[in-house]
């Protein structure tokens, strides 16, 4: 028997080869089977996450929601400083006019 290049190959190295070949045939028969266990795996927790990703939708857009109600409260909460000031201001001078007109002062 003769090898790729041409080389002689004696009879005892050839039974030894086959014996590789065929371990080498069965191991990629195991691999192949892996391969294909951890495919349908990995299909199922793509399945599961996908899942999962949709049960889930509608908490995310709740707290976004609920982000954009927190800014929108923050800037009514920087504006009523302000805004109790001026009202504050204007009971004040409410108050002396009153207290003028009615003679109190």
């Amino acid at each position: 028997m003769q090898d790729d290049f041409g080389n002689l190959v004696p009879s005892g190295k050839t039974a030894s080869l086959n014996e590789r070949l065929i371990a080498g045939d069965e191991r990629m028969n195991r691999i192949e089977g892996s391969v294909a266990a951890l495919s349908e795996e990995m299909a199922e927790n793509t399945k599961a996450t996908r899942e999962v990703a949709d049960s889930t939708k509608d908490l995310v857009e709740f707290f976004q929601a609920m982000k954009g109600a927190f800014k929108v409260l923050n800037w009514l909460g920087k504006i009523a400083k302000p805004a109790g000031y001026i009202v504050a201001l204007g009971t004040a001078v409410a108050g002396f006019w009153s207290a003028l007109k009615g003679g109190k002062l």
